[in-house]
């Protein structure tokens, strides 16, 4: 049997080493086996990368946000309230519950004064009572309200505001309470308040003279 090896490949010094692979012309375009010649195959699509993946998801969670947001605005009777309208403002300062009433309804004990841009505005004046409402994902709202009250009756203008909301009316007769001797719409003067205690709202207009029940 016969020992004789074949023929090695030709080494290179400084290179790899080729076996049964043919040289090509230096600068000739490179020829694939399943390409026909002179076309060379299109690249493989690049992966998506990193940046426009996180880009996608921010703008995932951006529209989950306005989603959310937009349904937290369309359930808040707060964030949709506009000056002119009535509300109801019953429970406790420390959990109010508040809703848009029609005007008209024995449930409407405030009418909407201003709406305020942002919670950390303020009312015009000092008399209004205040309502806030803040929503983890959606808009935050503050009103000044005004109470709605009639002529001729009786309130605790000094007392009821600190334990629940609202100015319900009480018997004159009950020691500390107040008579609304005066009621003026679309006025914000307090000299037509001539000998009684004025509280001026400027928006609306609306000014009430009290004097204390025994005395009037």
């Amino acid at each position: 049997m016969s020992t004789d090896m074949p023929p090695s490949a030709p080494q290179y010094q400084n290179g790899p080493q080729y076996q049964g692979a043919p040289q090509q012309p230096m600068g000739a375009a490179p020829q694939y086996q399943n390409a026909p010649q002179g076309q060379p195959i299109p690249p493989a699509p690049k992966k998506k990368g990193i940046v426009a993946r996180i880009l996608t998801a921010i703008i995932g969670i951006a529209v989950a946000g306005v989603v959310v947001y937009g349904i937290n605005y369309f359930t808040s009777d707060a964030a949709q309230s506009k000056a002119g309208d009535c509300a109801s403002l019953t429970g406790t300062s420390t959990k109010p519950d508040f809703k848009t009433v029609d005007c008209g309804s024995a449930d409407a004990n405030y009418t909407i004064g201003k709406v305020l841009g942002s919670t950390a505005e303020s009312c015009p004046a000092e008399f209004y009572d205040e309502y806030t409402e803040t929503a983890r994902r959606g808009p935050d709202s503050k009103l000044c309200l005004v109470p709605n009250l009639a002529e001729g009756k009786c309130y605790d203008i000094e007392g009821s505001s600190t334990t629940t909301m609202g100015y319900p009316a009480v018997d004159c007769g009950t020691s500390g309470v107040h008579k609304l001797v005066k009621l003026a719409k679309d006025t914000a003067d307090e000299t037509v308040c001539t000998d009684s205690v004025p509280l001026v709202y400027p928006e609306p207009k609306t000014t009430f003279c009290f004097a204390p029940a025994e005395e009037a």
